[in-house]
């Protein structure tokens, strides 16, 4: 986490990606996204997406632990953009918050949240 940014009260976000195959990489999204940070994760995807040779991105959204208008949209962008470039990108693992949150926008099918994520237990990797 960035304790600079923290202690002056500017939302943080940190990104991981792992490789979890050949083609495919799992991003892990922890902390704010919101305006002030969706930036970081635009170009985190872009970067992936720009060396090639990947055939599926992972979305780790249990660490989330705030989303606006401007995550969600960097969110549903990302998606589009990987399926138009032959990528698929869905949610692999999100906390009862982040469900609930693109599940009361109406994205969570869009980004491959199950249908039945509104039940804790359904939820992948849910804490």
């Amino acid at each position: 986490m960035d304790t600079v940014a923290a202690a002056q009260g500017k939302p943080t976000l940190q990104i991981g990606v792992e490789p979890v195959g050949r083609a495919e990489v799992t991003v892990s999204v922890h902390g704010e996204l919101d305006c002030a940070t969706a930036d970081q994760l635009r170009s985190a995807i872009t970067e992936l997406l720009n060396r090639g040779g990947l055939t599926a991105i992972g979305l780790d959204l249990r660490g989330l632990t705030f989303i606006d208008s401007s995550g969600i949209g960097t969110l549903v962008v990302a998606q589009r953009i990987c399926q138009q470039v032959g990528v698929r990108m869905r949610l692999t693992a999100v906390n009862a918050f982040a469900a609930r949150v693109l599940g009361v926008v109406g994205v969570d099918a869009a980004l491959g949240l199950p249908a039945t994520a509104g039940a804790p237990a359904a939820l992948v990797g849910a804490d």
